[in-house]
């Protein structure tokens, strides 16, 4: 991971509404097929990376509509930053690994999800969470760091080569993997000239 990555913390009460939205998660797609494993540690991981860059952005004074809150809005995108009473917006789709799989699974993006992803999505924004932390939060919550690592724009997704990834037993996905050097460093594009 780059030194120009974020960590940001979240306190306990946002790591317990974490697990209880992940919880839900879990119940509700067991009947359903989704592009990766339906697992309450996976789900954990993406409500944590989209809590950090909320706490991010609203730390930025930016103004948002945090989607990720609301279950029945999970076919839109996360987050949208808004600009200018929304005569502009940026649509963000937040993807969040645990480190120890952070080099060789991360960066992914499902072939198959990648249509949908473009039309609800401009940005995808990068995250990783340390992966013993995240078994002990379900044990005993607790504060947790998360770091904001980088992002790309959503056109930017087909020009990664695409690999079937996975290891050991997982099921193997095909997806586009992105280079760690080509993803943007966060600072970047938190930067008022890109937003503004």
């Amino acid at each position: 991971m780059s030194e120009e990555n974020i960590q940001f913390s979240l306190p306990v009460d946002d790591v317990k509404w974490a697990i209880a939205v992940s919880q839900n998660s879990v119940e509700k797609w067991s009947e359903r097929k989704g592009y990766y494993n339906n697992r309450l540690n996976s789900h954990l991981k993406g409500k944590l990376g989209e809590l950090a860059v909320e706490k991010y952005l609203l730390g930025k004074k930016f103004k948002l509509d945090s989607h990720f809150r609301f279950s029945e809005r999970e076919n839109l995108c996360d987050i949208v930053i808004k600009v200018r009473k929304y005569t502009k917006i940026y649509r963000l789709e937040i993807k969040t690994w645990s480190s120890n799989y952070w080099q060789k699974l991360g960066r992914c993006i499902a072939v198959d999800q990648y249509p949908i992803l473009k039309k609800k999505a401009d940005f995808i924004i990068w995250c990783v969470v340390n992966s013993t932390v995240v078994d002990e939060l379900l044990k005993k919550p607790q504060s947790v760091l998360v770091s904001l690592v980088g992002w790309s724009k959503i056109n930017e997704i087909p020009n990664a080569p695409i690999k079937d990834t996975g290891t050991g037993e997982m099921r193997k996905v095909k997806n586009y993997q992105l280079a760690e050097e080509d993803i943007h460093p966060i600072l970047v594009f938190t930067d008022e000239s890109l937003i503004a």
